[in-house]
């Protein structure tokens, strides 16, 4: 094979009759708020076969004008396409559209949306992530947003969506956008330096416990004999434990902040087992098994701790796993290094998951576009989330951007070398189950593997009870809590505030009116929905 090609195993993404079937599919992402809604993005996958009058293909009169279609989207590319890509082109050409993409950076898109919104000059299709947020949910309630309940159901692609993406999308029976979908499982969970463990005899950790001695055995015996090696490798964020969260979860046994317990909601913020994550965590600190800046961190100088060898162990999806692997033999010609992810981690609460949601956000439709034209977009979703529409945003044009080798995609290397190539990726999107499973630097046996890990992963997977809930006093209160505890919790750790300081401070929320208010709003609407069942 070639070097300097990329190497893709087919086995993860299935093409079914190629021949019938053409080019295919893509994968998706954007987003956007209101002012009081937070944005944020990701991208997904799946497969189908249709035939070209529902999959959204161009039509075959050259003389039908293109649809005109603006987006406002995020990318995660390192530069936006060229208004003349030849892949963007191509998406025009197949779908018989001229787009108007807005191309904004996640550090910016939230800012670029809640302004967006404010000054009611929408674009035709915007990805909203926050969509239990109350001022969204208004807007589509005053009918801001295009009512897709039915419109929707003609889509096979889009139809094919799980259930519980549609369900977590629910506003009073009504869906206001196209689910931007993603896979439940395969979610952040340690990724783990797996040369180390067998360079050092450990097996794969399965308890927090076993976790703590798998750091403190990376710390101690530095098994790339650096000097300064953590652990984990991690950062947390203002509002919540951030790259830590998966420890936090296995602790209260709790997706997020809220948990069943008894028929209702428990605040797990107000539980014995926080506490002990708390002291978990101050000991790791206190020993150095985790970086003493933490607090400071950001995402990328997090990771490369570990793409340094200074640190073995960092919680990301099992797609991953040949990024990390790629990054350290980079910055450490010699080494071997085989990055592998654990699919659930054991605690005093069982084993624990976290299972995403289904979806992460949706495309709304403004009501001003006429409705003709919202069964182009609806043509035009579809259409990426076929095989060909997939394909063409995962992996381009063929003998292009890649070709077929033994049933595997090869890119080549003007593919790899490309800083905007699968932009389409934050728009184009199609469920697959395994959508977090590398499809790229990895042999068919890891792929093999790594789908089994995320089944194991599903049958422990817990989800959020609160991920299509609203509490109108979260909505107004719940971000300046969310800081707070967060602060108190980083001091602990750092031991820049005691244990008995977080006793404390639990005794105070516990009386705080406005606080276990927005408690008593999430069962009120908990107890609704399972009302509705």
């Amino acid at each position: 094979m070639n070097h300097n090609m990329l190497h893709f195993n087919r086995e993860a993404f299935t093409i079914m009759n190629r021949k019938e079937s053409g080019k295919k599919a893509v994968a998706l992402s954007a987003m956007l708020l209101s002012a009081t809604l937070v944005v944020t993005a990701c991208g997904g996958g799946g497969a189908v076969k249709e035939e070209p009058s529902v999959r959204g293909a161009a039509p075959a009169a050259n003389d039908v004008k293109p649809t005109e279609i603006s987006i406002l989207s995020i990318f995660y590319q390192k530069e936006p396409p060229a208004a003349d890509n030849i892949i963007l082109k191509e998406v025009e050409k197949r779908t018989n559209t001229k787009l108007n993409i807005t191309w904004v950076t996640p550090n910016n898109f939230s800012e670029k949306v809640n302004v967006t919104l404010a000054s009611g000059d929408m674009p035709d299709l915007m990805l909203v992530t926050d969509t239990g947020n109350a001022a969204f949910r208004n807007m589509a309630k005053q009918g801001a947003f295009w009512d897709l309940t039915e419109m929707i159901k003609p889509y096979p692609n889009l139809m094919k969506f799980p259930k519980i993406t549609y369900d977590n999308l629910n506003i009073d029976g009504k869906l206001y956008g196209i689910p931007r979908v993603r896979p439940t499982e395969g979610n952040a969970q340690p990724l783990l330096r797996a040369d180390w463990l067998t360079k050092l005899n450990l097996t794969m950790p399965e308890t927090t416990d076993d976790l703590y001695k798998v750091m403190k055995a990376f710390k101690e015996n530095a098994p790339d004999g650096q000097k300064d090696t953590v652990g984990m490798s991690g950062y947390v964020n203002a509002n919540d434990m951030g790259q830590f969260s998966f420890i936090e979860s296995v602790f209260t046994g709790a997706n997020g902040k809220y948990r069943v317990k008894d028929g209702k909601l428990t605040d797990v913020t107000l539980e014995p087992e926080m506490k002990a994550m708390l002291e978990w965590f101050r000991k790791a600190y206190s020993e150095g098994l985790i970086p003493q800046d933490f607090a400071l961190l950001k995402h990328n100088q997090a990771k490369d701790l570990v793409a340094a060898g200074k640190a073995g162990i960092f919680a990301d999806k099992p797609n991953q796993e040949p990024n990390f692997n790629k990054d350290i033999k980079s910055m450490n010609p010699g080494t071997n290094p085989d990055m592998q992810w654990v699919p659930f981690m054991s605690g005093t609460l069982g084993k624990m998951a976290a299972t995403g949601t289904g979806h992460f956000g949706m495309f709304v439709i403004p009501k001003k576009v006429p409705e003709a034209k919202v069964k182009k977009l609806l043509e035009f979703m579809n259409y990426g989330d076929s095989d060909e529409g997939h394909e063409l945003a995962n992996y381009g044009l063929e003998n292009e951007h890649f070709k077929l080798e033994n049933g595997n995609y090869v890119l080549t290397e003007k593919a790899a070398n490309d800083p905007s190539f699968q932009f389409m990726q934050n728009i184009f999107m199609k469920f697959d189950k395994y959508a977090n499973v590398a499809t790229v630097g990895l042999s068919p046996e890891q792929i093999s593997r790594d789908k089994k890990l995320i089944d194991k992963a599903s049958e422990v997977g817990v989800p959020s009870p609160v991920s299509s809930l609203v509490s109108e006093t979260n909505n107004k209160l719940g971000a300046d809590y969310a800081k707070k505890i967060q602060d108190l919790k980083t001091k602990v750790i750092m031991n820049k505030a005691s244990m008995e300081d977080w006793d404390k401070f639990v005794g105070e929320l516990k009386v705080d009116k406005n606080y276990m208010k927005i408690l008593d709003e999430f069962n009120e609407a908990y107890r609704a929905k399972i009302g509705m069942k």
